[in-house]
Order: C-alpha cells, then structure tokens, then sequence
C-alpha cells in the first residue's frame, strides 16, 4: 500500500513484487483476511477489558494513548482491506506465476493458482521459465533434462488450473538475473 499510495511511485507504469514461495506467498494473501478477523476479536476484547484499564489509566496517566489504541488498530483494519482489495483489483493488479519445467513445480503452480482463483486474485499469465534451448544435441544429460522438461510444458497445457493461462516460455540463461541491466534482459524475454 505504501508503493501506491505514496506520490514517488506514481511516476511507474508497474510495479513488480517478487514474491516468496508458494506456501509463503498463500499465507501472505491470505494475511488480510486473517488480520481482518483477529482485529474484530481484538477489538471485542479489547472491550471487555476496558473496566480494568481504566483502574489503571490514573495510575500510568496515559489516558490519551489508551484512546489511541482503538483507533489504531481500526487503521490497520482499514489497512488491510485496502490490501485485500488491492489483491483484487484486476484494472490495477496482476499475479504472474513464475514456474520451472519440472513435474513438482507445475503441480505446486496449479495449487497455488487454485488458492488465487479462490481468493479472487487476477492471474493471467504464467511463465515458464529456465528451459534448455533444442540444441543441446551434444549433451546427452541436458537431451534427457529437455525431453523431461517438454514433458512437464505438456503437463502444464493439459492442467485444467493452468490451461487457460497465456504461457510465456523463458530460456535458461548463463547470468545470475540481478541489477537493472540483467532485468531489463529478462523483462525483454518475458513481455517480448
């Protein structure tokens, strides 16, 4: 939220987050929802205690931040729809999957795109990325890995959660892809 609410930022077109793994990045869409709920039951007990806290505000004589703690914790509610929402946004949000050509990276792909579509997270695109080039004629260990690697690109086009995605297909490349000069390659590659 701080990247689109803030003026500095307004300049870019996008703005790309990479995000942790699969697991890591479900947990984290999901956070919204999960605050959202404890911030209500925070709240209800927050209430319940008030009768104690006010035995206790003469004696620490922080009457006005005791006040501020609801209101805080109605900010970060608020907060936390705009995030959720946020994630739902298709005029103003995408979730790109970024996959290897590997049997156990498609399937977690499919799941994670399941948990997106659930949540109502716009993903349109799913890209492919690492695949040895056809000419590795002369290696038999990467013929062997790039015939598996097709396999996997078939799995992916016969997966019902993944089908209807726009593939984008990136080749390995011989560079760490790290500073601007290396994303701009990469970003050259990928929305070609």
């Amino acid at each position: 939220m701080q990247f689109v609410e803030s003026p500095q930022y307004s300049m870019f077109s996008r703005i790309v987050f990479d995000t942790a793994p699969t697991g890591h990045t479900l947990r984290l869409l999901s956070l919204p929802d999960f605050l959202d709920a404890s911030i209500g039951k925070i709240m209800k007990f927050k209430q319940k205690l008030a009768s104690a806290a006010s035995a206790f505000k003469s004696v620490l004589g922080e009457a006005a931040e005791q006040q501020d703690v609801p209101d805080k914790v109605q900010q970060l509610r608020e907060r936390m729809t705009k995030v959720r929402d946020l994630f739902r946004d298709s005029n103003a949000t995408e979730f790109v999957i970024v996959t290897i050509p590997s049997v156990m990276a498609i399937n977690e792909s499919s799941r994670l795109h399941a948990s997106l579509r659930k949540e109502c997270v716009p993903v349109h695109r799913l890209i492919v990325n690492q695949i040895l080039p056809p000419s590795v004629s002369g290696c038999k260990f990467c013929t062997t890995k790039r015939k598996d690697q097709m396999r996997a690109i078939d799995m992916i086009r016969n997966d019902p959660e993944l089908a209807n995605l726009r593939i984008i297909e990136a080749d390995l490349v011989d560079l760490e892809i790290r500073g601007v000069p290396a994303l701009k390659f990469m970003g050259d590659i990928v929305w070609r």
